[in-house]
């Protein structure tokens, strides 16, 4: 139960950091090097499906070998 619940607040701390410089990476491309909304949006979502499938591979890689 120990383990199960410092995994969840490790998830939950990366998680909200990663949000917050998601953010931050927004307001400077959009005002800061005049990138349009639509822009950042794309790249953002190309960036998103990387780090799901990396993601992905390591769980399910992990997930058949014995502890």
């Amino acid at each position: 139960m120990d383990e199960r619940l410092r995994l969840i607040i490790a998830f939950a701390a990366v998680a909200g950091s990663a949000a917050l410089v998601a953010f931050l990476l927004g307001y400077v491309a959009h005002n800061d090097l005049g990138l349009s909304r639509i822009e950042i949006r794309h790249s953002a979502f190309a960036a998103a499906v990387l780090v799901v499938t990396l993601l992905a591979t390591g769980l399910l890689g992990r997930w058949g070998q014995p502890k």
